[in-house]
């Protein structure tokens, strides 16, 4: 049975599109043949090695953190003792330690990286981080004999472009669950529900949208928001005192950390999902997918990647990202139109929702091994 070793940077229970995508495509390649091991920092506590849904977890004790990347020097001592062993690193970026994989693991190893996003540039201590990460993934990708992307239009975009586009450039959509057939036990008698789930960090634009929902004309529209909103890691991406103050109106209400059970039901019960994202640490958004997916339409920015779901669908609207007044104008619209909901499931179908991104990267598996199916 072929090995394949993936690193990134978090894996289970950690939630995040990221690491919910590397676990489904794992999972479906140890289903299909690989002997899949996964390579990650632990969220907690010490070392550990265990079996998840068919997929070897090894993860390695934290030993410090800079900025939202965690580094364990148990993980680099197994970076050195893998080294001459050899066979598929799969590496998910941004992983600062690309430069490391790349320098150590020489003959007998193969590389295929996905290029999640570029980190963002704001400020001088994010510029020199993000400018470290960009020459750490350059060399990987330099080495890489496939690089993944997960939109032509992000491809196209990041800052990575051209080193991305001297490999065997595949695009693969991140992959989305299937969210249909919920129950609408979060909907709220006489209220047009707006729904956001996620981390409120600084990218995801929460901001921009306090402002959109502050300026909302209708007091009958009610944004659902499901997520942590405190013990966040990552920059803090809200005015904790406006939001609060969209709380005792009745404009916004928490749901809390929703568990994997209960998102179907979440999407039930809203009218509109929105997704106002404002930089490039979103290149995609699979909430989006899963929205649609249980037949809600979404609204989201136009950056680069974020926006290929609504352009490819035509189920939603599409909005100037940091822009409150266009992102209200995409609300309001979103909540009085009326979609083609089946062309949109049609898409979905096709593109984004399982099997189809998991045979994608099967596929790409396949080829660098030669295996034949």
């Amino acid at each position: 049975m072929t090995r394949v070793d993936v690193f990134l940077q978090y894996y289970k229970p950690h939630v995040s599109g990221l690491t919910n995508m590397a676990a489904v495509l794992a999972e479906y390649a140890a289903v299909n043949g690989y002997d899949m091991h996964v390579h990650s920092v632990a969220l907690a506590g010490g070392s550990t090695t265990s079996d998840m849904d068919g997929v070897t977890v090894h993860t390695y004790k934290r030993s410090f953190s800079l900025g939202r990347a965690a580094f364990s020097f148990a993980l680099l001592r197994q970076m050195w003792r893998m080294r001459k062993r050899g066979g598929i690193a799969h590496v998910h970026m941004p992983y600062p330690e690309s430069f490391i994989i790349a320098a150590l693991f020489r003959r007998g190893w193969t590389f295929v990286s996905t290029y999640q996003c570029d980190a963002p540039m704001e400020g001088v201590t994010d510029s020199l981080i993000a400018r470290a990460l960009d020459w750490s993934h350059r060399i990987l990708l330099k080495r890489s004999v496939v690089a993944v992307a997960s939109s032509s239009d992000y491809a196209g975009y990041t800052r990575l472009r051209d080193a991305i586009a001297a490999n065997d450039l595949e695009i693969v959509p991140v992959t989305g669950i299937d969210r249909r057939g919920g129950t609408a036990k979060y909907r709220m008698e006489g209220r047009r529900i707006i729904g956001f789930m996620g981390r409120p960090t600084y990218e995801k634009g929460i901001n921009v949208l306090i402002e959109a929902m502050e300026k909302m004309p209708h007091d009958d529209v009610t944004l659902l928001f499901a997520g942590p909103v405190s013990g966040l890691t990552e920059k803090t991406g809200y005015d904790a005192q406006r939001l609060q103050a969209l709380v005792d109106a009745g404009r916004v209400k928490f749901v809390g950390f929703l568990e994997e059970e209960e998102i179907k039901d979440f999407y039930a019960s809203m009218d509109v999902y929105v997704h106002p994202s404002i930089n490039s640490f979103d290149a995609f958004g699979i909430v989006q997918i899963e929205a649609m997916s249980a037949g809600i339409p979404v609204v989201a920015s136009d950056i680069p990647g974020v926006r290929t779901a609504v352009q490819a669908t035509g189920f939603g609207e599409i909005t100037r990202a940091g822009d409150a007044n266009d992102l209200l104008r995409g609300l309001l619209t979103a909540l009085e139109k009326t979609y083609d909901a089946e062309r949109a499931r049609a898409v979905l179908d096709e593109v984004y929702l399982p099997p189809v991104p998991q045979a994608q990267y099967l596929r790409i598996y396949d080829k660098v091994t030669g295996k034949q199916r």
